[in-house]
């Protein structure tokens, strides 16, 4: 199937007419004839009925019409951009991230970035962080940011920390844990606080069988209680809305919402959060991949929420 097939069949579907479809279009009525008749035997099917005094479309080619209208106009779509794609000499930075919470670290930093650099096209790319991890690996993805993995190891790839993150305890303003810390003018807890209450646990499906099995766990987890176990941030923020308990998150994934309190948790521990990237790809200073990572570097500290 190609262009000029949908093209023939689509002005003939308008004009119910050779002579019509053939000068609109400029070539032949045998060659309008043959785009028909090759464009039928491919998909195997009748799109006209065709008579010496009249021309109509069948049913199945009233059906075809709106799915090649869509084809052509995708496809002349696509031709224009990327014609302006070009002729402004645009560069894509495609970034992969894990959790949806961490968009608008990532937009505060484009913000910046694109201020700067309009001909830059960013592309986001949620997905798990080893599947996030593999896909730079293999260069369709520029680059990575989130929490460093401690099992991925590339010669290929470099990690530049930009924050060590720690975790927020983050619950609903009317939890015990958040009423007595508003009675005691408390803006943090500690373990032994949070341990009588259930928690809800974010671990990524990746590294769910790796922490259990091994009973490690980066944060204190009371296993007498019914604790909930989710996949992405977003989900332990819903389930710390519905009341369900409450949450350790990361720093950089703290959002502010107003039923919510966001306690600090002293005795947290810290993790590396960066971007990986390909070590070629920041070596020219005039790079994408290397104009993010520097604007990342300056606008950290005032982009984090701090409790």
């Amino acid at each position: 199937m190609n262009t000029q097939q949908l093209e023939c069949f689509t002005t003939l579907a308008k004009t119910l007419n050779y002579a019509k479809t053939s000068e609109q279009l400029n070539i032949s009525q045998p060659a309008v004839s043959r785009q028909i008749q090759s464009l039928e035997t491919e998909i195997n099917a009748k799109l006209f009925n065709r008579t010496t005094r009249s021309v109509s479309l069948t049913q199945v080619g009233f059906q075809f019409l709106a799915d090649a209208q869509q084809i052509l106009s995708v496809y002349y779509h696509s031709l224009d951009w990327i014609s302006t794609f070009h002729k402004n000499n645009r560069t894509v930075l495609r970034i992969g991230y894990a959790d949806s919470h961490a968009n608008w670290l990532i937009s505060r930093i484009l913000s910046i970035l694109l201020s700067k650099n309009p001909n830059i096209v960013p592309e986001l790319n949620l997905d798990q962080t080893d599947a996030n991890l593999h896909k730079l690996t293999v260069s369709q993805l520029d680059l990575v940011i989130g929490i460093k993995d401690a099992k991925f190891t590339d010669d290929n790839i470099a990690f530049h920390k930009l924050h060590d993150d720690a975790f927020s305890c983050v619950v609903r303003k009317d939890h015990p844990l958040a009423r007595d810390n508003k009675k005691r003018r408390r803006k943090s807890v500690s373990s032994a606080d949070i341990w009588p209450y259930r928690q809800i646990i974010d671990i990524p499906p990746y590294l769910l069988k790796h922490v259990f099995s091994r009973g490690h766990h980066i944060v204190p987890v009371n296993d007498e209680l019914d604790n909930i176990l989710c996949a992405t941030t977003s989900e332990a923020y819903s389930l710390v809305l519905a009341g369900a308990g409450f949450a350790l998150i990361p720093e950089h994934l703290t959002l502010p919402h107003k039923e919510l309190s966001f306690l600090k948790w002293t005795e947290s521990p810290h993790a590396p959060l960066g971007i990986y990237y390909r070590s070629q790809a920041a070596v020219n200073k005039n790079s994408a991949v290397y104009k993010f990572v520097r604007t990342a570097e300056k606008c950290i500290t005032d982009a984090l929420p701090h409790g």
